[in-house]
């Protein structure tokens, strides 16, 4: 977990800056993933355990950081995902991504190159225009 404490309940605020998940998007999660439901006080206000903040990183690191989509991350929870071709697929789109944003660091690189070795040869010629009158 990414978090110690001894306290036994959070408020929706309170995970809200734990995990950095936005309360209207933490209330929509309650809906979707049967696994996460927060007790709630005489108030009706939720209280979150360690267990429901858990889950609710863990939530945020399958959408956000692996890049399934909620179906998907819903039945990862629950331990039944469809096939592991759909999983399969997903990370070769996720390699394949990556491959591409090197890629395109790799090319920024090589254009910055060609361009201070224009301005190089740009120099030297207006140095021999110079030269020649």
């Amino acid at each position: 977990m990414a978090f110690e404490s001894n306290k036994s309940y959070y408020s929706i605020s309170e995970v809200t800056k734990i995990s950095g998940v936005p309360e209207y998007l933490l209330r929509y999660w309650e809906g979707f993933f049967t696994e996460l439901s927060p007790a709630r006080d005489t108030r009706g206000n939720r209280r979150y355990t360690n267990r429901d903040i858990a889950m609710v990183l863990n939530i945020k690191n399958l959408v956000y950081e692996k890049g399934y989509k909620l179906g998907k991350a819903s039945e990862i929870v629950k331990g039944n995902p469809r096939s592991s071709e759909d999983d399969h697929k997903t990370t070769e789109i996720l390699k394949l991504q990556k491959q591409i944003g090197n890629e395109k660091n790799r090319h920024s690189a090589v254009d910055e190159r060609r361009t201070l070795l224009l301005k190089e040869i740009k120099v030297e010629i207006e140095d021999i225009l110079q030269l020649l009158g």
